[in-house]
């Protein structure tokens, strides 16, 4: 119960309106036993302390025959036939995938999948079919009464291991030594979120401080320090240094015309 209420105040303004829904029904299910004692508790009354502010950019919609679909097909790992509507046309294409499970980046979610494909003892070869899907652009998720192959349960395709990988999010699949000079205010955030386990923070002088940390270079990692604009600048390495100068000019000459 205590899980649910956290739940439902946490992500009342992060996730799309059904997912806060289905979690509202859950709560009202759970009431009917004890959701009163519960609220007379200490621990219940825990809920009256929190709130969540609203993202910048809001969550999608989703469709909830959509996301029953994609529930089942998981947990009985039975095979999906989605139509997707890709980002840049404008109908949808049918295909089945093998799922393997959700991906919540920020307020976007996804199904992160393989292409039907036969077994293989090169799990590169299996690794060409893997595939992301974003939820909100599935029209329609029909679950088929086919298992999805063994293949896709090994320990090699865990969403662990795809995730250091670098297969559930953009990104050109290398990590790098990152070294920033950062702004002394603007990096206290970092002594409390480090960008990575090897962060190392030294003083520079009473304005800067250089930050260094091996990490993924993700397309979210560029879109941060974009973000970070007069605050950072990136030291090395010179070609992720080259990427956000571009996009910085970029994005001056918007301004300027």
């Amino acid at each position: 119960m205590f899980f649910w209420e956290m739940l439902d105040k946490y992500t009342a303004n992060y996730l799309p309106a059904s997912f806060k829904q289905s979690i509202t029904d859950k709560l009202t299910q759970l009431g009917r036993h004890n959701k009163d004692g519960f609220h007379q508790s200490k621990l219940g009354q825990w809920q009256n302390h929190l709130i969540t502010l609203p993202s910048i950019v809001q969550a999608p919609k989703l469709n909830d025959d959509v996301i029953t679909g994609i529930h089942q097909a998981l947990l009985n790992r039975l095979q999906l036939k989605i139509s997707y509507q890709n980002k840049w046309h404008g109908s949808s294409a049918e295909r089945v995938i093998y799922a393997k499970g959700l991906i919540f980046i920020d307020n976007m979610i996804y199904l992160t999948g393989f292409n039907p494909t036969d077994d293989h003892i090169d799990d590169e070869v299996l690794l060409k079919a893997h595939r992301n899907f974003a939820v909100n652009r599935i029209t329609e998720a029909v679950v088929i009464d086919k298992v999805v192959p063994d293949w896709v349960g090994r320990n090699a395709f865990s969403l662990e291991r795809l995730n250091k990988l670098g297969k559930l999010e953009p990104t050109d699949n290398v990590q790098i030594k990152l070294v920033l000079r950062v702004q002394k205010y603007a990096c206290q955030h970092l002594f409390e979120r480090p960008l990575s386990q090897s962060q190392q923070i030294t003083v520079i002088d009473s304005t800067w401080n250089q930050v260094s940390a091996t990490v993924a270079n993700t397309l979210r990692l560029q879109d941060w320090l974009v973000s970070m604009s007069q605050l950072a600048v990136v030291v090395e390495p010179n070609e992720l240094k080259t990427v956000i100068l571009e996009r910085l000019k970029s994005g001056l000459e918007l301004y300027e015309h």
